[in-house]
């Protein structure tokens, strides 16, 4: 027997004394790391939700409400911040019940099926902001083009078609850094749960 079949036994010997998961610990541990996950998407989502609004109320909300009057839009945003936040809310709330469901002690067949039902509302929440971009975008360019402060500012000569395709322009660009954002915020956390799914679909 030469040096390396030596080395082989020696090496098999000393695999069999390591300690072996059973598949139910190794369902433990990945449901523990997918609550983890989950929990920071429901951290993460709350943050959204309230330091923006903070941060409008310590700094610009009268400039703001004096902008959106100046466009006639008051009653219109009105109502749009009602369906927003009852709309978000109701996301934190799945986002949570998500959590509980994925912390709570169950089968791995329900964990992959939670953490499916989760990466599935984490899209929904980030394609719902993605189309508030254009949907209030051109709503609001569409009555500052119209304003007449608008159309006293620029010259009578002025290509309109221009001005729109430099503003869409703009609004496309908006809407892909926010893409980037939410890409990077949580598509991270949207790949780790992923990878969890997978090494439970192993098991």
């Amino acid at each position: 027997m030469d040096n390396l079949d030596l080395l082989k036994k020696d090496w098999k010997k000393q695999e069999s004394q390591l300690p072996r998961l059973d598949k139910s610990a190794i369902s433990k541990l990945l449901q523990k790391k997918s609550s983890s996950i989950v929990k920071w998407i429901f951290i993460i989502s709350v943050l959204e939700l309230v330091v923006p609004n903070v941060i409008l109320l310590f700094t610009g909300i009268k400039e703001s409400n004096s902008q959106i009057s100046k466009l006639g839009l008051e009653q219109f945003f009105i109502i749009f911040y009602i369906l927003y936040y009852i709309i978000v809310i109701g996301f934190i709330y799945l986002f949570f019940k998500n959590y509980k469901s994925i912390s709570a002690n169950t089968t791995a067949k329900a964990l992959m099926q939670n953490i499916v039902k989760t990466r599935r509302v984490v899209k929904y929440y980030i394609y719902f902001h993605l189309a508030l971009i254009p949907f209030l975008g051109i709503i609001i360019i569409s009555r500052t083009f119209k304003s007449q402060s608008f159309l006293n500012s620029i010259p009578e000569n002025t290509n309109m078609i221009v001005v729109w395709v430099i503003a869409i322009g703009f609004l496309i660009f908006f809407m892909f850094l926010f893409w980037l954002f939410y890409k990077l915020l949580y598509g991270i956390l949207l790949n780790r749960l992923k990878k969890n799914y997978k090494e439970l679909m192993d098991l």
